[in-house]
């Protein structure tokens, strides 16, 4: 697993890839810690060198399975968010 990471690139995709797993094996369970993140450090994730399409992406699918689940003020609490991201 470690020659996994430490391959000495730069690949974001590869981290992409990650993430993707992770959602599809427990959405809820990586949505809520990713919640508690964004919203503890708002700053890392409005000023991240992750493109904004990124961003607007997972941040849409964190409202999604927020919304099904009926947490709206979550969604509000995300939506603040990506206003700020468009401000950036």
């Amino acid at each position: 697993m470690n020659s996994y990471f430490s391959s000495g690139k730069n690949d974001k995709s590869t981290w992409f890839k990650v993430i993707d797993g992770i959602v599809a094996n427990d959405a809820d369970m990586f949505f809520n810690a990713l919640y508690q993140a964004i919203t503890n450090h708002p700053a890392y994730v409005i000023a991240s060198d992750m493109e904004d399409e990124r961003k607007n992406t997972i941040l849409g699918a964190m409202l999604k399975q927020f919304e099904i689940k009926e947490e709206f003020e979550k969604c509000a609490a995300i939506n603040k968010i990506k206003k700020q991201i468009k401000i950036c």
